[in-house]
Formats: structure tokens, sequence, C-alpha cells
């Protein structure tokens, strides 16, 4: 399936009026700060589920089970309906009390749980399941006009050899998605027998296939939310008119989301695809919609493509992420480009030509390493040394000591403009701002905290323009970058202005600061 252009299209141009999900759920931890209906913030006093129209036995929920929260009464009774009908309810509960070893987010089962509600309960005329529960489905490979992919994620040749050996991924991940979906399935299953008052201990795997063919559905078509800062809030699911929607690495158009109720935008669909027929949720109306915008000119009758991973990886890491993912290998004009496009090699350029393959794998090691000590342990500083240990000297200790006699083989350092690096500047960005932040916090009235806040302050604006910079100088060789290039000067431009007005300057400019300057110099 694809879509394509139905006139001519020119470059920063809507192809589609803002679309509704067919469901959509938070992150788990989006829950307590976004509404689980509109997605958009949270009121200081949001609004809890609404109960009245439901009967008590089979709708009550657990204590200590985390519920959806909302910005209105309206938005508490569109959604909560949804929420209890789906087994949404329980599923939280059993997460919470006994969390899963394959998952550690419940959005993607959440999301799962409410679509096969809505499916169940579509208009005849869009039926996708047999109205005899007992009776088998006839299509397990497309429900309402969605791939699942269920039978190339669970029982395709690929599953067994062809990950391991053509696509340089390894079995593990291969077996942490079969793992995961049929954990998953289980979970979902258990969630809507208890709903139903039905036995609970479904073991046989052809108990739970239905929940296997909406799992997998949601894992290939499903979309990651982004709040305007472009942080992920959470997942949802459209219709074919966007899910149609095929992958390039080099594509012609990308997508935003619009949160909240305020959308009066009314444009016309300028792309088609083949039999489209689309459903309709009892929510229509509710949720993140998603609007599909012209990066390049695009000519009637071509077909329009979407990027489903991160453009600024290589090559290699992005045919093994979307194999992994969804099973096929793209063959579009950059990833077949011979010799290798400009991008493409400085993405994955080193210090030294032709590395020893474990120094490489040691290399991003100690990226994982040093980026880990932000993300999960909390510690910016220790992230911030051992990424700038990584970029100058290639190894996260900065410590050298050159032997006087031998001669050292020379080290792997990253390229500038390789993928690592370009990960390294967002994170440091992030991580020296948060460090400014919580020395303020910790004792403001501290000159020489102010001091070393504002230099972190300075320090995380300078790796912000140096990531601009950097993608902007990508982007003139690969125009579908655009939109992450705008997002990146947006951020740089901020990050400016921040420390522009910042109150910091005041203390910098204090005669006393300027002597204290002197003295940490001369300490230092």
């Amino acid at each position: 399936m694809d879509m394509r252009a139905i006139e001519d299209i020119a470059v920063g141009e809507d192809l589609t009026p803002p679309l509704p999900p067919l469901a959509a759920v938070l992150h788990d931890s989006a829950v307590t700060s976004h509404c689980s209906a509109c997605f958009s913030a949270l009121p200081p006093q949001p609004f809890p589920p609404s109960t009245l129209t439901y009967p008590r036995n089979s709708y009550h929920v657990p204590t200590n089970t985390p519920t959806p929260l909302y910005c209105s009464p309206n938005c508490a009774s569109i959604d909560s309906s949804l929420h209890f009908s789906s087994a949404e309810h329980r599923l939280l509960f059993n997460f919470n009390h006994s969390p899963p070893s394959t998952w550690t987010d419940s959005s993607d089962l959440r999301l799962s749980l409410r679509l096969v509600y809505i499916f169940q309960n579509l208009p005849t005329k869009f039926s996708v399941f047999p109205v005899n529960k007992e009776k088998p489905m006839e299509n397990t490979e497309r429900i309402g006009g969605l791939m699942t992919n269920r039978e190339n994620l669970l029982f395709g040749e690929s599953v067994n050899n062809q990950i391991q050996e053509n696509r340089g991924d390894s079995s593990e991940n291969v077996l942490n998605v079969l793992e995961r979906i049929r954990e998953g399935a289980k979970i979902m299953a258990k969630a809507r027998r208890m709903c139903g008052n039905e036995d609970e201990n479904a073991e046989k795997q052809e108990d739970f296939v239905l929940e296997e063919m909406v799992l997998c559905l949601v894992m290939t078509n499903a979309v990651e939310v982004q709040d305007k800062s472009g942080i992920s809030i959470g997942v949802a699911v459209y219709d074919a008119a966007f899910s149609w929607i095929n992958h390039s690495c080099s594509p012609n158009a990308c997508y935003r989301f619009l949160q909240g109720m305020d959308h009066n935008e009314q444009a016309p669909f300028r792309i088609r695809g083949g039999d489209l027929q689309c459903l309709h949720s009892e929510r229509n109306g509710y949720g993140p919609r998603v609007i599909v915008r012209s990066i390049k000119a695009v000519n009637k009758g071509e077909e329009v493509t979407i990027a489903y991973t991160d453009l600024l990886q290589p090559r290699e890491t992005r045919q093994a992420e979307l194999w992994l993912k969804y099973r096929f290998s793209c063959s579009c004009k950059r990833c077949a480009a011979a010799p290798t496009s400009y991008v493409d090699y400085v993405l994955q350029g080193l210090s030294v030509d032709n590395p020893d393959l474990d120094k490489i794998e040691k290399l991003m090691e100690n990226f994982d390493d040093a980026v880990n000590d932000y993300l999960s342990f909390g510690d910016p500083k220790s992230c911030c040394k051992k990424l700038e240990n990584l970029l100058n000297h290639g190894d996260l200790s900065g410590h050298f000591q050159e032997p006087k006699e031998v001669k050292s083989p020379q080290k792997v350092k990253l390229h500038p403009f390789h993928h690592l690096s370009i990960n390294a500047y967002t994170t440091l960005a992030s991580a020296f701002r948060v460090q400014a932040s919580d020395l303020l916090a910790l004792n403001y009235e501290i000159e020489e905290h102010k001091l070393e806040a504002f230099n972190m302050c300075k320090i995380s604006c300078a790796y912000s323009l140096l990531l601009a910079g950097v993608v902007n100088h990508l982007y003139l060789f690969e125009s579908s970058l655009v939109t992450t290039v705008a997002n990146f000067w947006i951020n740089a431009g901020e990050s400016l202005l921040n420390l522009a007005r910042s109150h910091l300057w005041d203390s910098f400019l204090n005669p006393r600061t300027q002597s204290i300057l002197v003295c940490l110099h001369h300490h230092q």
C-alpha cells in the first residue's frame, strides 16, 4: 500500500487535514502531567475519570491503581468510557503490582487494548472481527486496512536466521521482540478476562491470538506523539490515510502533532491510496491530531514518504532498526547510493581508517555508559565529564601515559559529524543546563555557585549551537533533514535568548565576582 499526490505540491504545504487517531494513550511517565484525552498539559487541579454511568461491579478500580487524569469534565466523559470498557484499568493494576519482565512502559499494551475494543465495536460495514468469537480470524495480516505484520514478526524465516546473518543484528534482539509480543499478549488477555469476569488464567497460545495480532499492529503502525518541545509524551495509531504512507530515508514529507481541542483547520486531502477506507472510532475528534506536510516538491502521482527512523543514523544502523521492528529493508535512493552518500559516510566517520571492530564496539559501550549516568542514575556531572573525554580523547578517562620507547597504536576517535558525536552534543547541552539549575537550587546565595552555573549555561548554549551547525552542514547535502535542522536552530536560538535574559549576568558583571574569577583562575 502507498499514498500518492493527486496534484503538484510545493515545498512546505499541508497534504492532509488534521487527522484524529483511532486510539492514543500517554506514556506512563506523562499520565500525571497531560490530559489522557486531548494530550494537552493538565491544569493545577485535573479531573479524574468519570464513572457515573458504569456499574460498579464491572468497572471497579482496585486500590493503588494508576488512573488517567483530564483537563476538563468534557475530556473525562469522552475518554473514561474507553478506559474502562477496554480493560485498561485492569491492565494498569496488573502492570503496577506484578511488573512484567520484558515491558517497562505499559503504553503499547494499553493502546492495543483500546484498539481491540474499538475494532470489536465498529459498525457492521466496518467490522473486522468475526461475529462468532469461536470462529478463527480469516485474515491475520490486516485489521481495518492496517498491517499487523504478525506472521513476519513471529513466524517468518527472518526470525530464525536472516536478521543475524544478513542484517547485522543479534539473535538476542530477535528473541526479545518475540518474548515481548508473547508476554504482552498474555497480559492483555488476562486484563480482558478479568474485566469480563472470565477465567483469567489463559495458558494456551491460541487463547490470545487476537491480542497478539493487535499488539503486532501497534508495534508496526504506532507513532510517538511529541509535544511542542519535541519530547515524546505518548503513542497513537492512525487509520490508513496516515498509516499507509511508506518509509524513505530521504522522504519528501514529514508530520507534526496538534494537542488540545482547538483544531479548526480544514485543509483538503491532497494524497490518495488505492481502495482507501478509513475507520472511525467513538472518540473521533479527540486525541493528538497529525498533519502531513511536504518538505520537498512533490509531483502529481509521485509517492509520498515519511521517515520511520532517525535520519541522523548511518545506513547500517537504520537498516538494522527497520528490519528488527518492521521486517523490511529500505531501498530508497539514499540507502542504495553507490558509493555511500556523503552524509552517511561522515555519520560513521572515525579518526583512523579501517579501525579494529573491537575498538568501535568499545567506543559505543563507553558512549552508552556515559549517557546512562545521566538518564538512569541522574548524574549529569559524571555524564558530561565522560562524554567530553570521549569526544576529545576517545575514551572515558582522559588520562594517557605515552610509553617512552614503544609507540602506542593510534586511538580511535569520533569524527565531529559522527552520529554518536551528534547524540553527545544533544546530551551535553541538556546535561549542562540541568547541572546549572541544580547548582542554583542548592544554594543560590553563594557567588561561586552563581558563577559556575553561569558558565554551565554558556557551555550548554555552545553545544546547542554546535549541534545546529553540524546538522545544518549535513542538511546542505540531504534536504530531508530540514525539519531536524530547523528544530535544532530553534532550540539553539531559545538557548541564546535565555542566556541573554539571564539574571546571572548581574552577578557575572559584579566587581566582587570578577575578583572571585581571578582567584579561581589562579587556583586552577
